[in-house]
């Protein structure tokens, strides 16, 4: 190194660092704190609303490799979406470096971490009996873990600004808050058994029981009973899982008759002893979202039957807080899995208030095991699917955990926004800049006390990231409460109502979450969805990009009697189908007595068809696997989203011998503008092989190859038109593995780029997502053209 060089390297410069991203509560500042220590540099960080600001004043040399540590040093659950560096002015009587107050500022552009399952450290503290202060401490947590965007009543993420605010710290809670080279430097939700917050056990009139509580609790649970347990966003209701009456009365209680319930297990080992986890779905598992995992049922014969309902699957999640982690360990008593529900009753809003508890969870349990730290944010447990050895798991239900992470939009949004989402599986989101921050799942709007939930979480979503949006993203759908709400919204903030067509939303979020901005061919198969021809869809494969799309082939529509009655009653999707099939003479046919013995409902329904009677038409994916499901006499009843679906790939997981070729039942037809796919002739097949003794699960796994093949077919007709050799899949229908799995190998196996969903849900749960990117792509170009 020559002089010239040397000495420009050691002349001393000032630079201030921007750091954008989940940078606030995850141990950042205390880790520049000791960066700059190690490099001898003064000056400050701070948080802001934006994140974090870092000044630093040094050699030049050492300047530049401090701003490569920022990077490389980070604590391991930051992110950082952007790093902005600048030089200023010198700074002449700096003596030190040192974490600045936070600057409370208008604008709040700062990510806001999720909440982070129990860490390592904090856990060995908890068993420690020689840790005076937290052994056994149900509240514990540090920098590294514990709640965090539930808490959080406004940005930046300091301790006055959330729930802990009414809760002081002693002495020695504070000398760690106060000291950066401690883990709890500046963790705001620090605490002890002797500042608290403190958990209690009481009846369901509130009376606490003296003694230790978790002890106590454990004791319940062993003897079969209910327990409301309140969590990190709200509470639970759980019971041992091994114990069929305990779980039955749950039911009763909770109103859930047939819906499959998950399980808390107090290991890895004790969760792969109950189910098959691929990698995948082993790292979901133990991340520090800890969301529950759903995967096919192991060898394991100890859960009750009543709790998979004869799913072929599981719902598996581990200890993610304190008050978890000490059940299992409770010294002297052996816990097993424990059934670990939504405290709600059927599809209500999740409880998370105290006296919420009493009123609500109260009849529904034995015992309320709860801490007086406030929730802010309640928020459920996260769902996602274990899609097998080789396969990225599938968002169900983005919640706790995942949530309030950003998501990116490949076109920048000139001004804010809000998105609605749908009517059911509802989620919203606000827009700002080039991400998206999608709420956690917040349920059906048809529910008065959910769509309620919907509207106070719009306000504390938009509040707390200070969004005032200037357009409101909504579905096309005019009678869905969220586009009616929108209007109502646009007039409140001055701000332009647009909606987006259902599955144009879909292909949109599916394309940008795997930074693909089109075109592309998409298959979106779900329930319904408001068409562009004011018909209701659900089976479609579109030619898509940000800024439109075009049909290129549908399912040949069905007319479903009752219109979403059919979703309910799925005998009536069946009779719908074999009307399509055999024509006229449909109720007399064999399959049609099998699904509806009685006759006089049976002829009721079939001359609603024949008369077009109250009936909708539908391209509805959804409900042909109803009618499959109701055929193979599976489910003729959803008393629950999905039941018959769900049953059907169960029964299909069930059949474990090669397949036997077979020709095509389905049959395709040009229609002009695009492919009519009918698959029609599939279920006088399935009901003829059933009365000749064929296997339920056979007959289930042929109906999922010939779905597959039809769109295999369709699409292979509409990349020769078009040229397109990007294909994604969306729509509730693709929850369903086998058929997801099935259709990308045989879509790869002709050479196509497969997409699919992994990080918001392909059912309703990612359409805010998808209608941000539209909207963001439409007034990013109407900002360009002006």
């Amino acid at each position: 190194m020559n002089a010239e060089v040397a000495s420009s390297r050691t002349i001393v410069h000032r630079t201030r660092w921007r750091v954008a991203g989940q940078v606030q509560g995850v141990g950042f500042r205390p880790t520049i704190y000791r960066l700059a220590q190690q490099h001898h540099l003064t000056g400050f960080v701070r948080n802001d609303s934006s994140g974090l600001v870092i000044e630093a004043q040094g050699a030049a040399g050492v300047l530049e490799m401090f701003g490569k540590a920022i990077h490389i040093e980070k604590p391991e659950i930051a992110v950082i979406s952007d790093v902005e560096a600048e030089e200023i002015a010198l700074q002449q009587d700096e003596k030190e470096f040192v974490i600045a107050a936070s600057d409370q500022a208008d604008s709040a552009d700062a990510g806001v971490m999720t909440d982070l399952a129990t860490c390592p450290d904090c856990l060995r503290e908890m068993r420690d009996p020689h840790d005076r202060r937290r052994y056994h401490f149900g509240l514990i947590n540090c920098t590294n873990c514990g709640p965090r965007y539930s808490i959080l009543k406004t940005i930046p993420y300091d301790r006055p600004n959330t729930t802990m605010a009414s809760f002081s710290m002693c002495s020695e809670c504070r000398v760690e808050y106060n000291d950066p080279s401690n883990r709890r430097f500046h963790a705001q939700p620090t605490c002890c058994h002797q500042c608290g917050p403190h958990l209690r056990l009481v009846n369901p009139h509130g009376e606490a029981q003296s003694g230790d509580p978790i002890d106590l609790a454990v004791k319940k649970l062993l003897a079969g009973q209910i327990l409301a347990i309140k969590g990190t966003g709200g509470y639970h209701l759980a019971c041992r899982a091994d114990n069929e009456a305990a779980v039955q009365k749950l039911r009763a209680a909770k109103g859930r008759d047939a819906k499959p319930f998950a399980i808390l297990c107090a290991s890895v080992k004790s969760a792969q002893h109950r189910v098959n986890l691929s990698k995948a779905g082993l790292a979901a598992l133990v991340s520090t979202a800890a969301p529950i995992v759903l995967a096919p049922a192991g060898e394991a014969r100890d859960i009750a039957p009543s709790v998979s309902m004869g799913s072929h699957r599981l719902g598996v999640m581990l200890a993610n807080t304190p008050i978890h982690h000490l059940l299992f360990s409770e010294t002297g008593h052996h816990l097993p899995p424990l059934v670990m529900t939504s405290g709600n009753h059927a599809e209500e809003p999740l409880v998370y208030d105290n006296a919420d508890a009493l009123e609500k969870l109260g009849p529904m349990c034995d015992w309320i095991l709860w801490h007086d730290r406030a929730i802010e944010h309640p928020i459920d447990d996260s769902v996602v699917l274990d899609m097998g050895e080789g396969e990225a798991v599938l968002p169900i239900r983005r919640a706790r955990g995942y949530v309030p992470s950003p998501l990116r939009l490949p076109e920048a949004s000139p001004s804010p926004g809000l998105c609605l989402g749908g009517d059911l599986k509802n989620t919203v989101a606000v827009v700002r800049g080039d991400e998206v921050i999608l709420s956690q799942h917040l349920g059906d709007l048809s529910q008065a006390k959910s769509y309620a939930n919907f509207k106070k979480s719009i306000d504390a979503l938009c509040d707390l990231f200070r969004v005032k949006p200037e357009w409101i993203a909504h579905d096309f759908h005019p009678q869905y409460m969220g586009t009616v709400y929108a209007q109502q919204l646009a007039t409140r903030f001055g701000a332009r109502a647009v909606g987006f067509q259902h599955h144009h939303a879909h292909a949109a979020a599916v394309l940008a979450e795997n930074a693909e901005a089109g075109p592309a061919l998409v298959v979106v198969c779900d329930g319904t969805g408001f068409g562009a021809d004011r018909t209701s869809w659900g089976g479609e494969l579109m030619a898509v990009s940000l800024h439109g799309f075009r049909r290129l082939g549908w399912l040949r529509p069905i007319r479903l009697p009752g219109g979403d009655a059919a979703a309910k009653e799925t005998w009536r999707s069946a009779l719908a189908v074999l009307f399509n099939a055999i024509g006229a003479g449909f109720a007399t046919h064999a399959g049609a007595l099998r699904v509806q013995p009685d006759q006089r409902q049976r002829q009721f329904i079939a001359q609603m068809v024949l008369n077009k009677t109250r009936c909708v038409e539908s391209t509805s994916a959804g409900r042909l696997f109803d009618a499959a499901a109701a055929i193979l006499g599976l489910s003729t009843v959803n008393a629950y989203e999905g039941q018959g679906p769900m049953a059907l790939e169960s029964a299909a997981f069930g059949w474990k011998h090669k397949p036997e070729p077979i020709a095509p039942l389905y049959r395709l037809t040009d229609a002009g503008t695009g492919v009519e796919v009918d698959l029609s002739p599939v279920f006088p097949y399935l009901i003829e092989k059933l009365e000749a003794g064929a296997s339920v699960n056979q007959l289930a796994w042929l109906f999922h190859q010939q779905f597959c093949d039809a769109w295999i077919e369709a699409v292979l007709t509409a990349v020769r038109a078009t040229g397109l050799i990007c294909v994604g899949l969306s729509g509730g229908v693709f929850c369903n593995q086998l058929l997801t799995r099935m259709m990308s190998t045989k879509l790869r196996e002709q050479g196509l780029h497969v997409l699919r969903h992994r990080a918001v849900p392909c059912n309703d749960g990612g359409l805010a997502y998808g209608q941000a990117v539209l909207a963001a792509a439409r007034f990013s170009k109407l900002a360009k053209a002006s």
